[in-house]
């Protein structure tokens, strides 16, 4: 079967050259199919008001791992994702900061549309996402002082990735995704008289987590492509003590089909 789609690629691609009007490339020959690992390095900032009313803010890397997989009419991802640093500062107080999300969706083929005279592939679907944040401040504590918070995230929300091929080896890609509902764990204090509850169902508002990719992808073999692009994520959590972050980062990525 997998064949039989390839060929009709190819001839899709060899009777667009002398036939006006029909497609140039098929959704399953844009959809890059493969393992994907990614590197990167960029700007974060948060403001955890569990521990402190001020921001922290400093550089992290960025460590990315994808397996892609298109079916006969949609595709599937899975992804995972790491951030970790200790140089996120606040004057002289800095914070280790760690978080992490593990995400799968499915992406279904919208129609094809014509972009900068290129024809354009969007695809659309259901995602589910696990996400995780732990904040330790490098400060001495003694008391009832806190330094250290997490939240969880449990979300299901929406997945949509844009391909414009301007040639044969050159793609742009975006994507974006963002939750739509989930189920939030959150640090609460104890001493707390208000006894607010750990575990929340979140709308959007409440619980937002979002990111936003922007590159372009070189085919350097037919399995092996090299794609640089541009990555932000953001983290909003108003049902507890506030928790806001932002990161972006510059992401240079390998993605090896078979």
């Amino acid at each position: 079967m997998k064949f039989i789609l390839f060929v009709a690629c190819l001839l899709s691609v060899t009777f667009t050259i002398n036939t006006p009007g029909q497609d140039s490339l098929c959704n399953k020959s844009v959809f890059v199919e493969g393992i994907t690992i990614e590197f990167g390095q960029g700007l974060y900032s948060v403001k955890d008001e569990y521990i402190s009313k001020e921001k922290y803010s400093g550089t992290i890397p960025h460590l990315g791992l994808r397996w892609t997989k298109y079916h006969d009419d949609y595709g599937y991802t899975l992804g995972f994702e790491y951030q970790n640093s200790s140089d996120i500062k606040n004057n002289n107080v800095s914070a280790n900061i760690y978080q992490f999300s593990l995400n799968q969706g499915f992406l279904y083929s919208m129609p094809k549309f014509s972009f900068i005279s290129n024809d354009a592939y969007t695809f659309l679907g259901p995602s589910t996402d696990l996400y995780f944040f732990y904040n330790k401040q490098n400060i001495a504590i003694s008391g009832f002082n806190y330094a250290s918070s997490f939240a969880f995230l449990f979300s299901v929300g929406v997945n949509s990735e844009f391909i414009l091929p301007l040639s044969e080896n050159l793609f742009v890609e975006s994507s974006i995704g963002f939750s739509v509902l989930s189920l939030g764990f959150r640090m609460v204090n104890d001493e707390d008289e208000d006894e607010e509850a750990p575990a929340k169902l979140l709308t959007l508002f409440a619980g937002t987590n979002g990111s936003f990719k922007l590159g372009a992808r070189y085919f350097i073999m037919e399995n092996l492509s090299l794609k640089i692009a541009y990555r932000f994520q953001l983290v909003r959590i108003s049902s507890w003590t506030p928790l806001i972050s932002a990161s972006d980062n510059l992401i240079i990525a390998v993605s090896y089909g078979f």
